[in-house]
């Protein structure tokens, strides 16, 4: 690979957009088929709670430490739920968050969902979402309304990706009723061009932006929740409860096919749901990630599904390579219950190489009094609960989980976890109530998958009960380390940033040219004496939320071999180094 140094046109070529403002302005402070799918009714199971020893600390250097950016800052955001008292299923998801480089200044900019009143009124423009620019030393400025990202209405996930390849990421925006998508202009605003077959009316919660049929484009995976009215909720009466209601389980409601839709480079969409064998199947999503899990020439589609089998989507491809339908797996892959055979409330999902055995496992959020589950993965879609020997299991117990999150949080080669919990229903008022708002949680990769929790000395913002829904990685302050933005309910939504000591990654931007113009999709692999690591630029994952779409990297970048499905291997790319210490990979042609 050419390293080259990035003279000071490049750097214009690679991130000059048509801004509106410079980012040496610091801003002000803040302004005042039918198929039959055997196992998908089954409940979830629920365990009794187990004991947990006293913290003690990871023998591990550095350990990871994060410091909670202030409204001093400029950010400064908190989600409006229409809550009434009534305990409505549509109240207690919240939303989520996504970090998208709007005006291609370098910088990761922040989208946060907003809900509305209900009933839905298009009238009602009072909570509109949220879109904060960043600017060096951690300064944010609001400006959805000068980019003119007019978002209202029950929003809950998101997507970032360049849709129409023209070097501007887009914002793709599911909502309750019809999903939105903002075209990027490529002058700091967004135009809303919403194609019919993008609109998924119904509840739609998480959405992964990836290049299912390897032509370069990116296509949308949508999932879709329950079928639910928001002017005639369901309700369910409970007398003992104060108000006299209690949440409806997701049981009593119906689930709702997903929706694939194959994008045509111009910001259009077909929808191949049925074409492509996942009609039918009436799931109960509330995450999804696209990954290439068994390192074939496409990638996987891991659902995951609200006290139902999880689905774990294999392409099946014609005589000539092409994508021709998708098969559902997971149950004979070992990826759609748990260890025990039970169906779980699954939330959030994230994949990442745990183990460092050059192999992306699969780890899922669940239920209070039920552990998470990380699913690793032996290739050839054989995966298998390993939730139990990698450690990761019985502190999640005592904690309702949704946004999660791979990451090397301290630079020493190995993916970290987090993951942000808060219960669904306010149980305070019983004896031996669930807590309501509840503690994030860090789990520290000690080496070979094994983990220990590290909460306790990750910083402030870990010692206190929040109620955690959304969670989005990445480098906002060019720092080398990873941060952290939580899209929270009933309280302000956070910026983690990474203080941890000495730590530093290499961020590495993919821009593909025959791949997709985001890099979803990329693989970065390094071999050594002790094996191979895996990095990938996935689509989706975590909960309602879309990551930096860039690499961070432990060493240097030449240790690292490129491989995007659409484009090829490493001598398809050149590497530019950033005055930042950043790292830009440019596919050619």
């Amino acid at each position: 690979m050419a390293i080259r140094n990035l003279c000071l046109v490049a750097l214009i070529l690679l991130f000059a957009a048509g801004c509106h403002d410079s980012k040496d302005e610091v801003p002000p402070g803040p302004p005042p088929q039918q198929v039959e799918h055997p196992v998908q009714d089954v409940k979830p199971l629920v365990r009794a709670t187990e004991s947990i020893a006293d913290p003690q600390r990871p023998p591990i250097d550095p350990l990871p430490v994060f410091q909670t950016v202030g409204a001093e800052s400029g950010f400064e955001f908190e989600r409006f739920d229409d809550v009434q008292g009534q305990r409505r299923i549509i109240e207690v998801n919240g939303g989520g968050v996504g970090l998208i480089d709007y005006d291609h200044d370098g910088w990761l900019d922040i989208f946060l969902t907003n809900g509305c009143r209900l009933p839905l009124s298009l009238n009602d423009q009072s909570h509109p979402s949220a879109l904060f620019r960043t600017f060096p030393g951690m300064k944010f400025r609001s400006v959805a309304e000068s980019a003119l990202v007019q978002q209202f209405g029950h929003a809950t996930g998101c997507a970032v990706g360049d849709f129409d390849n023209d070097g501007f990421d887009d914002l793709y925006v599911c909502t309750f009723r019809e999903n939105i998508l903002w075209m990027n202009n490529g002058d700091g605003t967004f135009t809303e061009a919403t194609p019919e077959p993008l609109k998924v009316p119904g509840w739609s919660t998480s959405v992964a932006a990836a290049d299912l049929n390897l032509d370069g484009v990116l296509d949308l995976y949508v999932v879709n929740y329950l079928v639910e009215s928001d002017s005639e909720p369901r309700l369910c009466l409970n007398a003992a409860a104060p108000d006299g209601f209690e949440q409806c389980p997701p049981a009593l409601f119906d689930g709702v096919d997903d929706v694939l839709l194959l994008g045509d480079g111009e910001g259009g969409f077909v929808d191949a749901t049925e074409s492509f064998g996942m009609h039918g199947l009436r799931g109960k999503g509330l995450g999804v990630v696209v990954s290439n899990l068994d390192d074939d020439d496409y990638p996987e589609i891991y659902v995951a599904n609200d006290g139902q089998a999880n689905f774990l989507f294999d392409a099946v491809v014609d005589d000539a390579g092409k994508l021709e339908s998708y098969r559902e797996i997971a149950l004979a892959a070992g990826a759609a219950l748990s260890e025990s055979g039970f169906a779980q409330a699954s939330m959030g999902v994230t994949s990442g190489d745990a183990n460092g055995d050059g192999l992306s496992d699969l780890y899922m959020s669940h239920f209070y009094n039920d552990s998470n589950t990380l699913y690793e993965n032996f290739g050839g879609l054989t995966l298998e609960d390993a939730s139990r020997r990698s450690r990761l299991g019985p502190p999640s117990k005592r904690s309702l989980g949704f946004g999660t999150q791979f990451f090397d949080a301290n630079a020493d080669g190995w993916l970290d976890l987090m993951v942000t919990n808060g219960h669904i229903e306010d149980h305070s008022w019983m004896e031996h109530g669930e807590p309501f708002f509840q503690r994030p949680q860090l789990f520290l990769n000690e080496g070979q998958g094994k983990f220990a929790e590290s909460s306790h000395w990750a910083g402030e913002y870990f010692q206190q009960e929040r109620m955690g829904r959304g969670l989005a990685i990445g480098d906002l302050d060019h720092d080398g380390r990873l941060d952290v933005v939580c899209a929270n309910q009933f309280g302000p939504s956070a910026i983690l940033r990474n203080i941890t000591d000495g730590a530093r990654l290499q961020i590495v931007q993919v821009i593909g040219r025959t791949a997709n113009r985001s890099g979803i999709g990329t693989q970065f692999r390094c071999e050594s004496k002790l094996g191979c690591k895996v990095r990938e630029l996935t689509g989706g994952g975590s909960f309602q939320s879309a990551n930096a779409h860039h690499a961070a990297l432990s060493g240097s970048i030449d240790e690292w071999t490129i491989h995007n499905l659409a484009a090829g291997s490493s001598p398809h790319y050149d590497v530019w180094m950033l005055p930042d210490g950043q790292v830009a990979v440019l596919e050619r042609r």
